[in-house]
């Protein structure tokens, strides 16, 4: 009879200890938020520590995981391996309604023509209209504006260190990227000649989403990047 309840004990123990592992498991997994980024943005990009910070600062980690842009949108929306997208434009919860935009600007995007041939300066987006020009797939401002000024000659990237090479390899006269992120590619890539043509073709700014079932999170968040976000002022600055 002793025995018998000593078995029964042990195994209430062993199934409670069981069910006290998961539920940590469970907790640490609610703690992190698994937020996607552009396949080669660094991990020390001051957006990506910034962001990270205001996680932080609310009592989560965030876990960023890269990949292309077009799965990135497919991820993003079915909320699953993604919790969020570190930054894009306005007009991306148009198309992906399952995301909430934190009304705080995180920073422009440069929207930049990227070329080989010293001659070629592209100053705005209608001087694009007769080369062959090259973006990376999924990018739907630059997709629109492409469209917007008839530009024909289109090859779409999976990368943006496809898309600088198509411009290397002659495929293509320009590449239109975002300037900081295209240039910590080109860094990875020595003896490429390619330059970034001054200024911008436009500057877009950009904003942190998150998905709906995280709705809790907007508030708080929101607080977090105002305060991280909101310019130092410098003594003796007019």
């Amino acid at each position: 009879m002793k025995r018998k309840k000593w078995l029964q004990c042990l195994r209430f123990g062993a199934l409670l200890g069981c069910f006290s592992l998961s539920s940590a498991i469970a907790t640490a997994a609610e703690t992190v938020m698994h937020i996607g980024t552009l396949t080669q943005v660094s991990p020390q990009h001051p957006l990506v520590l910034k962001v990270q910070q205001a996680y932080q600062n609310i009592g989560l980690q965030m876990q960023l995981e890269t990949m292309p842009l077009e799965r990135l949108r497919l991820e993003a929306a079915r909320g699953l391996l993604l919790d969020g997208n570190l930054a894009a434009a306005a007009s991306l919860q148009q198309v992906i309604p399952q995301l909430i935009r934190i009304p705080v600007q995180l920073y422009q995007l440069e929207l930049t023509a990227f070329v080989r041939d010293p001659q070629l300066k592209p100053a705005q987006w209608a001087d694009l209209q007769p080369l062959r020009v090259t973006y990376t797939a999924g990018m739907l401002s630059v997709e629109a504006r492409l469209k917007q000024h008839q530009v024909k000659a289109l090859t779409a990237a999976l990368s943006l260190e496809q898309a600088l090479q198509y411009v290397a390899k002659g495929r293509a006269d320009v590449a239109v990227l975002p300037k900081a992120e295209a240039e910590y590619v080109l860094r990875q890539l020595p003896g490429q000649q390619l330059r970034a043509v001054l200024p911008a073709l436009e500057l877009l700014p950009m904003y942190h989403y998150i998905h709906q079932k995280h709705q809790a999170l907007v508030g708080p968040l929101t607080t977090q990047l105002q305060q991280i976000m909101a310019p130092v002022e410098t003594p003796g600055a007019q």
